[in-house]
């Protein structure tokens, strides 16, 4: 299988969403850093478990935007919009 089953690739987005959202109303947090651009260049294949596949990050193998990509940024929008 190439990438996340649908239903996961929906949970993922929801939950980079829930933690965006918590994150944006918290001025503390300025910043945030992925370990990694494309899930092609994660640090988590084969970790900790051998020859498991990750998809971890907002960009697919491929280098394109997955729905956590989405998902972030409308939160972030919403939050704007909201004045927070």
């Amino acid at each position: 299988m190439d990438g996340l089953p649908e239903g996961l690739e929906q949970r993922f987005a929801q939950r980079y969403a829930d933690i965006f959202s918590v994150f944006v109303r918290h001025p503390a947090v300025s910043r945030v850093t992925f370990w990694g651009v494309t899930d092609a260049d994660t640090w988590l294949n084969n970790w900790p478990v051998r020859g498991r596949t990750n998809h971890p990050l907002l960009w697919d193998r491929q280098g394109r935007p997955k729905p956590a990509f989405d998902a972030v940024v409308e939160a972030v929008r919403r939050a704007a919009s909201a004045g927070v």
